[in-house]
């Protein structure tokens, strides 16, 4: 008899690990939201890869990146920058428990507009997603 082996996948856009309308850092409740359901792959927006503004602002503020802070050690982690400004930057990222995350950053059409888009991705198994688009299948041998 074989087991069927599921593939747990969340995707949240963590509004930069604040609460609505900014009044309070809620990263630590994310984290531990994360490690209730414990995902095989996490597909995270608006993740904040540096800010120096946050820590004047909140003394519970992570000292590393975000996605550092809620892989902990649990999940690997890759970053793609999407967004810079002169205090940070932010963009999206993957955790993962499979090897092999990397992450990228390239500027795509959506309509008649260009933006830079983050893309994360991990080949094992091939999962990818751009933005906030739910996350596709892809090939090894296509390009993104």
């Amino acid at each position: 008899m074989t087991m069927a082996r599921s593939l747990r996948v969340v995707t949240l856009n963590i509004h930069k690990g604040l609460s609505h309308f900014n009044r309070r850092m809620v990263i630590h409740e994310l984290r531990e939201g994360l490690r209730e359901l414990d995902p095989d792959f996490v597909f995270l927006q608006e993740v904040q890869g540096l800010n120096q503004r946050y820590a004047m602002r909140f003394a519970t503020c992570p000292t590393e990146p975000q996605h550092e802070f809620l892989a902990d050690g649990q999940w690997q982690h890759a970053y793609g920058r999407n967004a810079v400004y002169d205090h940070g930057h932010h963009g999206n990222a993957v955790l993962s428990r499979f090897p092999d995350a990397s992450a990228s950053s390239r500027r795509s059409r959506a309509g008649s507009r260009s933006s830079p888009r983050a893309t994360c991705r991990s080949s094992s198994p091939a999962i990818s997603t751009t933005g906030g688009i739910a996350p596709r299948p892809f090939s090894s041998a296509g390009s993104a």
